[in-house]
């Protein structure tokens, strides 16, 4: 007999309990980890390499939820994970994706382009009418984050770093950015190996590789990262908190395992159709080329040896 949903949630939570930590790539806990505002810029000036003035130092949560309007007028809604901005006016999109996805590339510049829109209605919304009049073009910097936790194809290292460049500038050693007011941060987490610098990057990227089975709290780490693995025991945590990642971790293994499935029985298919025109193809020219050699007074018994050679 089939598990009812309830059941398959009741043995999740049973599982979860046996870990010390939670896993921080389920949606309820990544948020946990950043609706506090001081992990949130903690992560950001580490991750972003942010250093003496430039450091972020207070940010806003804002609304995760972006409309769009497709082709027919309808309204659909995008969602970001982390959806927030700086003191000094930078907006931030910190999104964590457990599955590959199609068209994934697409999907940041979908999202970093959603972000760069509404900030900028955003700013112009709070900047006086006469600088708009002035700088009609003007934007704010954005920053796309991504955290994978699984093998990203365009990904060399376990961080990659993508800007605007100047195509004569590839391939040399410090290539300037030409556009250095939007930025993307990549971190592959399967790419990941414990680093001998203990930066803080490192101590993040290492909280979201490391935890799901982490055993204890890694030494010698930053207080604030401390903070979060403690704020991530298991054993600390209430009943409704535990039963809210257990239905998440089920609900969205489902959902990528049907998507899984879906491309692949698509590609399957996409095959399957390919070589039926590729023989049907073969099969049409074949049939043209035995008709010429008839007409030139090839007899039939070796134009039938000709055509099954292989």
């Amino acid at each position: 007999m089939e598990k009812t949903h309830l059941q398959r949630v009741r043995e999740k939570v049973a599982e979860i309990k046996k870990h010390k930590f939670f896993d921080p790539t389920y949606d309820p806990v990544f948020k946990k980890i950043f609706k506090n505002k001081k992990n949130l810029i903690h992560f950001l000036n580490a991750v972003l390499h942010l250093e003496g003035d430039s450091r972020i130092k207070s940010v806003k949560h804002l609304m995760p939820t972006v409309k769009l309007r497709n082709q027919v007028g309808k309204e659909k809604q995008g969602c970001f994970d982390i959806h927030a901005k700086t003191m000094c006016g930078k907006y931030i999109d910190v999104e964590m994706q457990r599955a590959s996805q199609e068209d994934f590339l697409d999907r940041i510049e979908l999202y970093s382009t959603l972000l760069s829109a509404n900030a900028k209605i955003a700013m112009d919304a709070e900047i006086p009418a006469k600088q708009r009049e002035q700088h009609p073009y003007l934007m704010p910097t954005v920053y796309s984050i991504w955290i994978c936790n699984f093998k990203v194809p365009f990904c060399k290292h376990f961080r990659e770093e993508l800007a605007l460049y100047r195509t004569a500038d590839v391939g040399k050693p410090h290539p300037l950015t030409i556009y250095p007011k939007k930025k993307y941060i990549i971190i592959d987490l399967t790419r990941f190996v414990p680093q001998e610098d203990n930066t803080q990057e490192n101590q993040w990227i290492e909280l979201f590789w490391n935890m799901p089975t982490a055993n204890a709290m890694p030494r010698g780490i930053d207080k604030v990262v401390r903070a979060v693995y403690r704020q991530l025991l298991v054993n600390k945590a209430t009943a409704s908190f535990i039963t809210e990642v257990a239905t998440d971790m089920i609900d969205r293994d489902e959902y990528n395992a049907c998507i899984s499935y879906a491309r692949n029985k698509g590609l399957a298919e996409g095959e399957k159709r390919g070589k039926a025109k590729a023989k049907k193809k073969f099969a049409t020219e074949k049939k043209k080329i035995a008709q010429f050699l008839q007409s030139k007074g090839v007899s039939v018994k070796l134009l039938n040896a000709a055509m099954a050679i292989k």
